[in-house]
């Protein structure tokens, strides 16, 4: 029996947050641009925009669990925001933890969108 898109859409979730969880904690973040392309290849949905959050709020997610699994993540921007110029506070530390965590969607929702618009162009 075939799975719903709402099944398929959630399951596809789940394992990319695992995943990008995993990914993000050992340090290899950058390659939830791939498992994005793959998640994007076998979703199989209509709309990109519904591709785009599967694969990129699931990396965000990730991403941000990962930063805050270490304890000392806000001092350690702090440090780095006092080096960039940033104010030495946690304004800057928040600054930089955006900054990530727009990468971080960019990353896993880009892949996404090319897996989705590699699966349109090989089945038209």
């Amino acid at each position: 029996m075939a799975m719903s898109y709402t099944t398929r859409f959630w399951t596809l979730f789940i394992i990319n947050l695992v995943i990008s969880l995993a990914l993000a904690y050992t340090g290899y973040w950058l390659l939830m641009a791939m498992l994005g392309l793959i998640i994007g290849y076998v979703l199989n949905a209509n709309k990109a925009l519904s591709t785009f959050i599967c694969t990129g709020v699931s990396g965000l997610i990730g991403v941000l669990a990962s930063i805050f699994t270490n304890p000392y993540a806000i001092y350690d921007g702090e440090v780095t925001a006092a080096i960039i110029g940033l104010p030495y506070s946690i304004i800057g530390s928040i600054i930089l933890l955006i900054i990530t965590l727009l990468i971080a969607l960019t990353l896993s929702g880009l892949g996404g969108l090319v897996g989705h618009y590699a699966r349109k162009l090989t089945r038209h």
